[in-house]
């Protein structure tokens, strides 16, 4: 069986099974179909399939944790991973990275966009996010977060081993995206950064006081709060609406993620070259989460920048959202086709 496909057994023991995942496999209603492809097993919810990956659970500091059984699944962890095909041959493959408290269903509409020029599209839901496992908003850093990304493009070479693969990233998502570009250099055929978080202002969670000082300590995995807010992230009253009624967003972010986000700032998007690798930065100038500031700078490291006028943090659900994904499609297809 191809790696990281459900068989039917699998994909009924998933679905039922709620101590084996945080959040159910899918909503009711949501999975269409099961079709049958050359004996592989696969949901279906229109073009899209989701693809579960297992992967090695981490250390504290993102290493790969000892201890490991198939069987029971103790040591692994279930990744969920919405996929759509590229309509004809595909030209390679492009995985988009969403914000914190986000989740990769909400990139549909860009996706399917790359797929009319050609491109499979991976649109993973990363640790503690959406339907794949782990403690919600948490991260073993940024480690961890590179060896999952890893992952998804080994799953996606399996299939296009030769075509290139480009990297999207959103809010949080554009710091990872850049941390993996810093340490896989030569992987990529191109970048794209999306409302990066050059200076990430996420609530820490609070130190205790008085007695409990003596009891409680600051962990890890202590939750703070994303301190977004749908008003922050569009100025579509729609997107804004979605997002606050989603199941699967969420306003936690852990001590450790939080930690970590930070270092991806200082060390990964402040060495980007874009001479090195293509890269394209959008970010909005009505953006209360993250400066625009930051991101213009990136011009002077040969980054291809764009600002959106009236545009807030999450671009892709704004109301220039058709622009800026045709935007993104349009270069992608123009500079990192092989």
């Amino acid at each position: 069986m191809e790696p990281g496909l459900s068989s039917p057994e699998s994909l009924a023991q998933n679905t039922k099974s709620p101590e084996r995942l945080s959040q159910p496999l899918a909503p009711r209603g949501m999975i269409r179909a099961l079709a049958q492809l050359g004996g592989q097993t696969m949901a279906i919810e229109d073009d899209f399939f989701l693809t579960n990956l297992e992967l090695r659970e981490s250390t504290e500091t993102g290493e790969v944790a000892s201890g490991l059984s198939h069987s029971s699944m103790k040591g692994m962890v279930l990744l969920t991973v919405l996929e759509l095909a590229a309509r004809g041959v595909p030209k390679g493959a492009v995985t988009i990275l969403h914000d914190a408290g986000d989740t990769g269903e909400r990139y549909k509409p860009i996706a399917s966009d790359l797929a009319e020029k050609g491109w499979a599209v991976a649109l993973p839901d990363l640790r503690g996010h959406g339907r794949t496992e782990g403690e919600r908003g948490h991260s073993n850093g940024l480690l961890e977060v590179c060896r999952d990304v890893q992952e998804i493009q080994d799953h996606l070479a399996y299939r296009m081993p030769h075509e290139p693969k480009v990297l999207v990233g959103v809010g949080l998502g554009a710091n990872y995206a850049a941390t993996y570009a810093a340490m896989n250099p030569g992987v990529l055929a191109g970048l794209v950064l999306i409302s990066p978080l050059t200076k990430p202002s996420f609530e820490r969670p609070p130190a205790p006081k008085g007695l409990s000082k003596l009891f409680k300590k600051l962990l890890p995995t202590s939750p703070g709060r994303t301190g977004y807010t749908a008003d922050a992230l569009t100025s579509s009253e729609t997107q804004a609406t979605a997002w606050s009624a989603s199941e699967l967003c969420h306003d936690v972010i852990t001590l450790r993620a939080i930690e970590e986000a930070e270092r991806s700032a200082a060390e990964h998007l402040a060495a980007i070259d874009g001479g090195a690798l293509p890269t394209l930065a959008l970010h909005g100038d009505q953006d209360s989460i993250a400066s625009a500031d930051g991101t213009r700078a990136l011009e002077s490291k040969g980054v291809d920048v764009r600002i959106i006028e009236g545009a807030r943090h999450h671009l892709m659900h704004d109301k220039k959202s058709s622009e800026v994904r045709g935007a993104i499609a349009s270069w992608i297809d123009d500079r990192c086709s092989g």
